[in-house]
């Protein structure tokens, strides 16, 4: 449904002569801005801090993965057995060329 003109320009200055609403966030953090805004500080007070946790108790155990440490182990062995066939092939047919 389309309104004329004269329809909208009410509406608008009704809506303009509203007062906004804000959350009371907004105030909060306009007070907390304000008061960080005003603050002094002195560079001859300021000292540093370092503050450490208390430790906790990890959610998941930290412990090598069986399966991937298997698999890995089975790929090297395989390829230093390779390696070890491949070079006494090597000596043997280097010893007999001789």
């Amino acid at each position: 449904m389309l309104l004329g003109s004269e329809a909208l320009t009410s509406m608008i200055q009704n809506e303009s002569t509203r007062p906004l609403v804000f959350p009371g966030a907004y105030y909060q953090t306009k007070q907390s801005l304000l008061d960080i805004q005003n603050l002094k500080v002195d560079p001859k007070t300021i000292h540093a801090y370092r503050y450490v946790m208390k430790p906790t108790l990890p959610l998941h155990r930290d412990s090598p993965k069986r399966g991937i440490t298997l698999i890995l182990a089975a790929l090297l062995g395989g390829m230093i057995g390779a390696g070890v066939v491949l070079v006494r092939n090597v000596l043997r047919n280097y010893k007999s060329a001789a």
